[in-house]
C-alpha cells in the first residue's frame, strides 16, 4: 500500500488527521518545512508528526517524510503520456492505438528502470550467483511471463524451476533445498498462496527475491531483497496488463543479463556454440539476419 493510501486509511486522532490533511494537500511543499512550521500551520504540536510516523511504522518523522516525498516524486515525474489502465479509447484509429501501446510499454520500462537501485540489484544477483538453482513462483498471467526467463537461464546452465500447477507450488516451496534461492513475482504483493510459499521457504532458510509494486506489502516485507516495478495499473479495472507485463519482462531480462555478465565470455561462447549446433538448419533470404556460414 502506498503511503498516501495509508494516510487515508489508518486510524488517527482529530489533531493527527488535521496534520495528515495538510500533508496531503501541500504535497512536495512540505519538503523544506520543519516540524515546528507544520505544527504552526496546522495549530498542532510538533510531536503530533512523530506520533503519526510511529503509527505508520516509521522510526520518526524524518524517515516518514523522506519516504513520502520519494513516493510523490515517483508518482509525479513519470508516466505523463498514456493511462496505463485505459491506454486507448473507442474512437482511436488503429495507428493511434499502435502508437499508444508503444508509448505505454516504453514508459513502463523507463519507469521500472528509475526504481532499480544498484544495491538492490547487486544483492539479487549475488543471491542467484550463490544458489544451486532458482525456484520461481508466480500465478496467472505472471506465470506465463516467467517462462522466457527460465528459457534464457537454461541456455547458460542456470536451472530455474517453475511449477505451472498453482495447487502444487506450496509443495515445491516446502521441499526446496536450502542451497537454492527463490524469486517471487507478485504485482499486488498480497497473493495469499505466494506469501504462504514465502513462509515455507523461510523455514528452509532460502533467500527470497521479490518483484513487486512500490508500496508497502506483505511479499516485500517477507522477502530478503525487493526489486520494484512500474506501479500504475489497477488490479482489474483495465483493458489489459500491458504495463505490468512489460515491467516484469524487462526486470527479468535485466536479472538474466546481469547473471550472464558474471562470466561473460564463457556464457557468450556457450550460447554461440550450442545455438550453432542446434539451430544450424535455420535459414533466411534476408541478408541482414543471415549467419556468416550462409553468406
Amino acid at each position: 500500500m502506498l503511503i498516501q493510501d495509508r494516510f487515508e486509511k489508518c486510524t488517527f486522532s482529530n489533531s493527527e488527521r488535521v496534520v495528515i490533511d495538510f500533508i496531503l494537500n501541500q504535497k512536495m511543499d512540505i519538503q523544506n518545512m520543519t516540524t515546528k512550521e507544520i505544527g504552526e500551520a496546522t495549530y498542532t504540536a510538533p510531536s503530533t508528526l512523530i506520533r503519526i510516523a510511529h503509527k505508520m511504522g516509521f522510526q520518526g518523522w524524518n524517515e516518514l517524510k523522506s519516504a513520502y516525498l520519494q513516493e510523490l516524486k515517483y508518482l509525479e515525474t513519470h508516466f505523463c503520456h498514456v493511462d496505463a489502465n485505459i491506454p486507448f479509447l473507442e474512437n482511436d484509429t488503429i495507428m493511434s492505438i499502435a502508437s499508444k501501446i508503444a508509448i505505454l510499454k516504453k514508459e513502463s520500462i523507463d519507469d521500472t528502470l528509475s526504481l532499480i537501485t544498484h544495491d538492490d540489484l547487486q544483492k539479487a544477483i549475488q543471491i542467484i550467483r550463490k544458489a544451486s538453482s532458482i525456484h520461481l513462483f508466480a500465478v496467472s498471467n505472471n506465470l506465463l511471463i516467467t517462462q522466457e526467463f527460465k528459457h534464457n537461464m537454461s541456455r547458460i546452465q542456470k536451472h530455474v524451476e517453475i511449477c505451472s500447477l498453482q495447487s502444487e507450488i506450496l509443495f515445491q516451496a516446502t521441499l526446496a533445498a536450502s542451497s537454492t534461492c527463490a524469486i517471487i513475482v507478485s504485482y499486488s504483493g498480497e497473493t495469499d498462496i505466494l506469501n504462504r510459499c514465502i513462509l515455507a521457504l523461510k523455514q528452509n532458510q532460502i533467500p527470497i527475491i521479490a518483484i513487486t509494486n512500490i508500496g508497502d506489502n506483505t511479499t516485500a516485507r517477507l522477502s530478503d531483497c525487493v526489486l520494484k516495478i512500474c506501479t500504475r495499473e489497477k488490479l482489474y479495472s483495465k483493458i489489459a496488463t500491458y504495463s505490468t507485463d512489460s515491467a516484469i519482462e524487462y526486470l527479468l531480462d535485466v536479472i538474466y543479463s546481469c547473471v550472464f555478465a558474471l562470466d561473460y565470455q564463457y556464457n557468450l561462447d556457450l550460447r554461440m556454440k550450442t545455438s550453432q549446433v542446434i539451430e544450424s538448419d535455420r535459414y533466411s533470404t534476408v541478408e541482414l539476419i543471415k549467419e556468416e556460414h550462409y553468406k
